[in-house]
């Protein structure tokens, strides 16, 4: 009877206990969706786990599940309602495996790999790929045509799109990247697109880094090569050449040929007026007007 008695006295808490695992809701992702699995599903996400791509397309997860392509539009929808997969282009996706529960990381380059429209990783993000400086910019700052718009779902990616009225994709190649595969713009793309736009690559400090860091890496010919396509190459040229002179360093003879200009030419300024001023030494052979403080640029090079 005693033991009867303890039973009943437990019930209410057994209810309580019962009541409260049997009404959980699966785990659930950033939108609210339950990350629930059928079979089909389970098996696509198994796949995924395994074999850990960056990003999967509508025709992979066909060939992956042998079913017709069109099947796998609306297996795509609902994993990514259920926060296994996120959207990044047309008919492409990221995954978000079991770790993640369902919570999206910033992560630029998946949704690059799968991009059609013609771009390059340059500028400071690429020569912090290249390890030609320690500052990574803050986002990757990616090279495309004038007038190319981002696609909606990269709003907190990370990606700054910078326009070029000419977009010349001779210098950069394809790599494999955090593993995605992406386009990158080359040692000489960087060198040449840095010192047309330093602003770009954290002004005329900045460049001296990568320069001095690039010097001996890049093929020379090679910079020639795109420099004669490009505009404003020859202003381009003439800084770097300037600043190599200013580190110490001997102009290589490619750089030479290209940086040279009659005493007649027109003055540059090796770094931005509107901070540095336009006083300062004028490099005869250049024609450059050295408005930053050498000692300066050689000090932070060697930090």
């Amino acid at each position: 009877m005693a033991d009867l008695v303890n039973v009943m006295r437990f019930l209410p808490v057994f209810a309580r206990l019962t009541y409260t695992f049997t009404t959980m809701s699966p785990a659930r992702n950033q939108i609210g969706f339950p990350r629930t699995l059928s079979r089909r599903e389970a098996e696509l996400v198994s796949w995924l786990e395994i074999e850990r791509p960056s990003t999967i397309s509508l025709d992979e997860m066909a060939e992956v599940l042998g079913v017709p392509k069109r099947r796998t539009y609306a297996l795509a929808s609902r994993l990514a309602k259920k926060g296994w997969l996120h959207r990044t282009n047309a008919g492409h996706y990221e995954p978000l495996l079991g770790e993640s529960a369902g919570i999206r990381a910033a992560n630029p380059w998946p949704a690059l790999s799968s991009w059609k429209v013609p771009y390059y990783v340059g500028l400071g993000s690429a020569a912090y790929e290249h390890n030609l400086t320690p500052d990574r910019p803050g986002s990757v700052q990616v090279c495309v045509r004038s007038g190319t718009s981002a696609p909606g779902g990269w709003r907190e990616l990370g990606i700054t799109l910078v326009p070029r009225r000419v977009l010349e994709l001779d210098g950069s190649e394809l790599e494999e990247r955090h593993r995605a595969l992406i386009r990158l713009a080359g040692v000489e793309r960087v060198l040449l697109d840095g010192a047309r736009t330093p602003g770009r690559v954290g002004g005329i400090f900045g460049l001296a880094r990568i320069l001095d860091r690039a010097l001996e890496r890049a093929e020379w010919s090679r910079f020639a090569e795109l420099a004669s396509a490009a505009p404003r190459s020859r202003a381009a040229a003439r800084r770097l050449a300037a600043l190599t002179e200013l580190l110490g360093h001997e102009v290589p003879p490619e750089l030479a040929t290209l940086a040279s200009v009659p005493s007649a030419a027109a003055l540059i300024y090796l770094a931005s007026t509107g901070s540095n001023g336009r006083r300062g030494e004028i490099l005869a052979r250049w024609r450059v007007l050295v408005n930053a403080a050498p000692e300066g640029i050689r000090e932070e090079v060697r930090r």
